[in-house]
């Protein structure tokens, strides 16, 4: 049996993400079971008869969140002894930091960290998505109505969770992934289940493609890259779109930039395999494609280039290791090293 540890900030669809990983799963004859810590601890407050409040769970007292959650972990650990050898993946969704009244503090404490010495997790993820999409999902929550929560804010706790997970991964020697919760349901479950399918991050021109008919010819190819590898797109957690130039001394724009480029090269660049350059025909600049690219490169991972343009500049060229002038082209090299990929469906 698999087990995965996964964090991710509030408002992240974590739990939406892992039930629709168990349908699929299920679907593929895989069973899944996730074990929610948050909801987990509530029932059993209520359980004990000293339930919390929802809303205010912020509230409460550190010591008996810790003594809750020791009570569930205990709980989760007797039934992976018991009733649960059937399972083929346990997830274990929490929080690594909560967040209130501008401040962080850390619920990863020796009891799960005792937890992970017995059962080892076999990979680790922190759910992440686009900044906007939780503001707008938080903001509706009666918990967080007082919070003042901004961009910024909820930028920053995302970055602290993604960096604790991932040391914690890293200590343990264990793989991690930044997961967008706008990636298809496979995505996860080809990092559980088929960790022998190469992670690729694909990279193309984003701010000059804005409609989604621009980008019929990278959406296609995407599709059907995801296919033999376990494809990671920008797409799936950034609201498309570029700052006006107006905007350039806004200290919110700033740190949002800082973040954005972070999370692609220190995340997504990282943690895959490879990467995948897409040049369209239109002649439009990518500075983002450019140095993602770049540091693929210089980690000495391939960095395959699909370039459909007619003119090329010899940095293009320079920094691949695989260039093709049409989709045709790299899937024949592809499907040639992996025949037995080629009707592969997910």
């Amino acid at each position: 049996m698999k087990i995965v540890f996964a964090t991710g900030v509030s408002g992240c669809h974590k739990k939406i993400y892992s039930e629709k990983n168990i349908e699929y799963s299920v679907n593929r004859g895989k069973k899944v079971k996730v074990f929610n810590i948050g909801d987990m601890m509530i029932q059993h407050s209520y359980d004990i008869g000293y339930p919390l409040n929802p809303k205010n769970v912020l509230h409460a007292d550190k010591a008996y969140l810790a003594a809750l959650r020791s009570a569930v972990f205990t709980n989760i650990a007797n039934e992976i002894d018991t009733s649960l050898h059937f399972y083929d993946a346990v997830i274990i969704n929490m929080h690594y930091w909560l967040f209130g009244k501008d401040l962080s503090w850390q619920i990863y404490d020796r009891f799960v960290d005792r937890f992970l010495n017995k059962f080892s997790a076999d990979l680790y993820i922190t759910f992440i998505d686009d900044f906007r999409n939780i503001y707008n999902r938080l903001i509706l929550r009666e918990q967080w109505a007082k919070e003042k929560l901004t961009f910024t804010k909820i930028l920053h706790w995302q970055n602290i969770e993604v960096e604790s997970t991932r040391g914690l991964a890293n200590i343990r020697n264990k793989p991690f992934f930044a997961l967008p919760t706008g990636q298809p349901a496979w995505t996860l479950y080809k990092l559980i289940f088929h960790p022998e399918i190469e992670t690729v991050y694909v990279k193309m021109p984003i701010s000059h493609f804005q409609e989604p008919e621009k980008r019929i010819v990278i959406d296609d190819f995407i599709k059907e890259l995801d296919k033999p590898y376990n494809v990671f797109n920008p797409l799936s957690c950034e609201v498309v779109g570029s700052t006006s130039i107006e905007e350039f001394d806004s200290e919110e724009i700033r740190i949002i930039d800082n973040h954005v480029v972070h999370r692609d090269l220190d995340w997504f660049v990282e943690q895959c395999d490879f990467g995948v350059d897409v040049w369209p025909e239109q002649e439009v600049p990518s500075p983002g494609v450019d140095h993602e690219t770049h540091r693929t490169y210089i980690r000495t991972k391939d960095e395959f280039s699909l370039y459909l343009r007619k003119s090329r500049s010899p940095f293009i060229s320079f920094f691949n290791t695989g260039f093709f002038r049409s989709k045709e082209e790299f899937f024949d090299f592809v499907y040639k090293k992996y025949p037995e990929r080629k009707d592969l469906s997910w």
